[in-house]
C-alpha cells in the first residue's frame, strides 16, 4: 500500500531538535510521554502502522471538545475508575513497566511523528475510538467504522449525531 510506505519512509527520516507544537500549544517533553506511553501499552504488539493509528486517535481527541484539551489529560482521562477509563492500560490495575526498550523507542518515535504530523494515516483521519477485534464494546454500535488495521477497528462519531 502506498500509505504503508509512506509512513515507513518517513520513519525513518532523522529526527531533529524544536520545539513541537500541537493543536496550537508547545508540546512538553511529558506531553510526549504520555502518547509514547499510550502508543506502547495500547499497541507495541501491532504494526507500525497500527502503533500510527493509536497515537493518530489520541492527537484527534485533544482536538475535539468532548476530551480533555491536552495530550495527558486524554490518555489518562478517567484512570481512577478502574476499566471504564479511555484507554484500558490506564486502569487495568496492571503496573505499567517498560520492558521491551526498542518497542519504547519506537513509541517515542511515533509520538513525536504524530504531533510533528510528519505521521499522518489519511485511512485513520479524524477517528476518535478503536477498540480490538477481540471485544465488542456498545459504542461501537453508534460510531462509523472508519477502517481496521491489525487488531484494532478504528471509529469516528456518526454525522449529525449529537456529540459530532
Amino acid at each position: 500500500m502506498a500509505s504503508e510506505q509512506i509512513a515507513y519512509a518517513r520513519a525513518n527520516q532523522p529526527m531533529t531538535d524544536f520545539d513541537l507544537t500541537f493543536n496550537g500549544k508547545k508540546v512538553s517533553d511529558r506531553e510526549l510521554w504520555c502518547l509514547a506511553t499510550a502508543i506502547y501499552f495500547e499497541a507495541r504488539g501491532e504494526s507500525y502502522r497500527g502503533q500510527i493509528g493509536v497515537s493518530q486517535v489520541v492527537l484527534n481527541r485533544v482536538k475535539h471538545h468532548l476530551y480533555p484539551s491536552t495530550i495527558c489529560g486524554v490518555v489518562f482521562q478517567n484512570q481512577h475508575r478502574r476499566n471504564a477509563c479511555q484507554f484500558s492500560f490506564a486502569c487495568d490495575g496492571i503496573p505499567d513497566r517498560v520492558n521491551d526498550q526498542r518497542a519504547w523507542a519506537q513509541a517515542e518515535e511515533i509520538a513525536r511523528g504524530t504531533v510533528n504530523a510528519s505521521l499522518y494515516l489519511t485511512e485513520v483521519a479524524d477517528s476518535t475510538h478503536y477498540h480490538a477485534t477481540y471485544v465488542s464494546p456498545t459504542w461501537a454500535r453508534r460510531m462509523d467504522k472508519v477502517t481496521q488495521i491489525g487488531l484494532h477497528i478504528f471509529y469516528k462519531f456518526k454525522s449529525g449525531w449529537r456529540f459530532g
